[in-house]
């Protein structure tokens, strides 16, 4: 069975919106350019963070029987449970979210919980300990795994 798993509608929705109002800013100052000298460097911040934003939104992971595949960012990752060697949680940033590496080949593939909601992070989770082979999990996983469960 093939569950995908993206950000949350609402933020999706809002991410589209201020996207296209970073867009328009950037527009905007380029005409404003032709006044003044130099608000051209200016709207190069918001072009970048209107494609930044509009990038944000096409992230998808794909879980099946067979495959993991993570698509939308710059490296796109597409690998089977089999090539899974390594699978390790650890907690990261300011608010200590639980962060799950992935390693495989020479590549490692970082799933976010502060990307998904709690919900879709535990399934994602689930998934993992269901089809990848059980060797690969570390004792930190395990540690972290159970602790976010209770």
């Amino acid at each position: 069975m093939q569950e995908t798993f993206t950000i949350p509608r609402g933020f999706k929705t809002g991410c589209y919106i201020l996207s296209a109002l970073m867009l328009g800013m950037a527009v905007t100052l380029i005409f404003l350019e032709k006044e003044a000298q130099g608000f051209i460097f200016f709207s190069l911040p918001f072009f970048f963070l209107s494609w930044s934003m509009y990038a944000y939104t096409r992230l998808k992971l794909v879980l099946d029987g067979q495959t993991i595949v993570f698509t939308g960012g710059y490296k796109p990752h597409r690998l089977s449970w089999g090539d899974i060697t390594r699978i390790d949680m650890a907690k990261v940033g300011k608010y200590s979210d639980p962060q799950v590496t992935i390693y495989y080949h020479d590549r490692k593939l970082q799933l976010a919980r502060s990307f998904y909601r709690k919900k879709s992070f535990l399934e994602i989770l689930q998934r993992l300990e269901k089809y990848a082979p059980a060797a690969a999990f570390t004792a930190q996983y395990r540690q972290l795994s159970q602790s976010l469960r209770a």
